[in-house]
């Protein structure tokens, strides 16, 4: 089988993480890298690949067969845009476009077109969400009832010297919250309305630095977040999923789900349950079972499937549909912080 050419557009940090899994991979190979600034040539003189400043020059003369955009948000829907126009396969990272009906235009064209897009929530492929799922969904805690979920931690005052960091859409719940949202959804179902507070009084930015947030799914689960990127706190999935050793880590837990016959610990996978119907309620010990399963690199499953999405082997296991369905409710975060009430979500589209 031929090995498959991939553009990598946007060579910041992901696009270079990236750029190593493409180099490492045996079904394909890194045909181009495109970033508007210079010092990335460098990169592409490494890699011993052509390099572009301009992303339609990159997609029409390196013949890719796929293309990841790891640009800013700002330029998902143009790139990706042109790449479906060319019968490009992309990959879009998220959030998959700077605004809804961005993404809309983009899912619409690509549906006409007939192309695919796999956007880049890449924690779907990780084995403990996977593990997760499969828990959740196959009853091993009964009936979900709800769940609560943290994200705090203290970023470095230096990280908001970047000035977009201290202004509206570049805070914590775009940049961080969308991946818990997009894990919320992808485990429990689809999200019906938000109801949050938010506030900046701690960091004293334009943009949020704390929420808190309440949340109603289809089927009558609830669920809440707190989030912060203002407190020393060991309890985020950053801290305690040991994926990314930009990070320091600790053993914990950061995410509860509850169900009508036990509740599940995540990432430590603990399940608590009682032993037996007969001998269920406080007054009875409950037992703990492990589930964790063995670690792997999530970002690299999600590169393998994007092979087999371009091959038409597999459809996307996020979908831009499902991009941006995770977009749409964490925007309802920012849109409830705001105005200080619920939004509905409308229903996903048949």
């Amino acid at each position: 089988m031929d090995r498959l050419r991939i553009v990598v557009i946007g060579a910041g940090t992901m696009g270079r993480r990236h750029i190593e899994y493409l180099t490492a991979s045996g079904e394909c190979q890194l045909a181009a890298i495109c970033d508007p600034d210079s010092g990335a040539a460098n990169l592409a003189a490494k890699y011993d690949v052509p390099f572009f400043h301009d992303a339609y020059q990159a997609l029409d003369l390196a013949s890719p067969d796929g293309a990841i955009i790891a640009a800013p948000t700002l330029f998902h829907e143009e790139l990706a845009l042109a790449c479906i126009r060319r019968g490009i396969v992309p990959l879009v990272e998220k959030p998959i476009t700077a605004s809804l009906d961005e993404g809309q235009r983009l899912v619409d064209e690509a549906a006409a077109a007939g192309i695919p897009v796999l956007v880049g929530h890449h924690r779907r492929y990780h084995p403990r969400i996977k593990r997760l799922w499969k828990l959740v969904k196959e009853g091993a805690i009964g009936a979900l009832i709800g769940v609560s979920l943290l994200w705090a931690v203290k970023k470095p005052d230096a990280y908001y010297d970047v000035i977009w960091r201290t202004r509206a859409g570049g805070g914590p719940v775009l940049t961080n919250l969308i991946h818990e949202i997009d894990t919320l959804r992808y485990i429990c179902g689809e999200i019906t309305s938000v109801y949050a507070a938010t506030s900046s009084a701690t960091r004293g930015f334009e943009v949020e630095d704390t929420a808190a947030i309440t949340l109603n799914f289809a089927g009558g689960v609830v669920g809440s977040i707190f989030l912060s990127d203002a407190t020393p706190s060991p309890w985020s999935y950053e801290l305690t999923m040991f994926e990314n050793p930009s990070y320091a880590h600790v053993q914990g837990n950061c995410a509860f789900f509850f169900g009508s016959e036990g509740s599940l610990a995540f990432p430590t996978m603990e399940l608590w349950r009682y032993p037996s119907a007969e001998n269920a309620g406080w007054e009875y010990p409950l037992q703990q079972v492990q589930h964790g399963p063995a670690d792997a690199d999530p970002l690299a499953a999600q590169l393998a499937h994007f092979y087999r999405v371009i091959r038409r082997e597999e459809s996307p296991l996020v979908s831009g549909e499902e991009g941006l369905r995770t977009l749409a409710a964490t925007q309802a975060v920012l849109s409830s912080g705001s105005e200080g009430r619920p939004v509905e979500l409308p229903p996903a589209r048949p």
